[in-house]
């Protein structure tokens, strides 16, 4: 049986972005027709799409919220359960509990991780994030304070660290 994915696109300037959810919560995030760089598929092989723009609404609400700084935490549900590994998926889930606003290295998210080998397994986790912005992988920097690589270019991650630094005195 092939698992459905919802999706639905949001254009948020300069970007449009591309949302799916499963029935547990968000996938993946990434950009409309970017065949550049990790398509949903490389993530999640075998899944049929279905635009379903209700299923998405809040999604794609919270997620125009956080770019207008009236949110600086999501509380939609994400389901990334089906992928990478369960070291990935514990690397992404101490990520999305960093503070908005904040930075933090791939070794300081090492020593957070009772089986982390090396920053380097964390940079590698982090880097496949097949959830952008939700689980807020732009606030993991190099430990020499050099933002580093970024799914959506280091251009989009530094943009992303200055909004939030932008918006840090609002309401939390």
């Amino acid at each position: 049986m092939v698992e459905v994915f919802y999706y639905d696109y949001v254009t948020i300037k300069p970007w449009t972005y591309f949302l799916t959810a499963s029935r547990f919560g968000l996938t993946y995030v990434g950009l409309k027709g970017d065949k550049s760089v990790s398509p949903i598929f490389s993530f999640y092989p075998h899944r049929m799409l279905v635009h379903d723009p209700k299923k998405l609404a809040p999604y794609i609400e919270q997620l125009k919220e956080y770019f207008a700084g009236t949110r600086k935490k999501f509380d939609v549900p994400i389901d990334i359960s089906e992928f990478g590994t369960e070291f990935q998926r514990k690397t992404l889930q101490v990520v999305q509990n960093l503070p908005y606003g904040f930075t933090a290295s791939y070794g300081d998210i090492a020593t957070s991780l009772p089986n982390a080998t090396s920053a380097r397994a964390v940079a590698h986790a982090v880097a496949l994030n097949p959830v952008l912005i939700f689980i807020p992988d732009h606030r993991v920097i190099l430990s020499n304070n050099q933002v580093g690589t970024y799914r959506l270019g280091q251009k989009e991650k530094v943009r992303l660290i200055d909004l939030e630094k932008s918006h840090m005195h609002g309401n939390f």
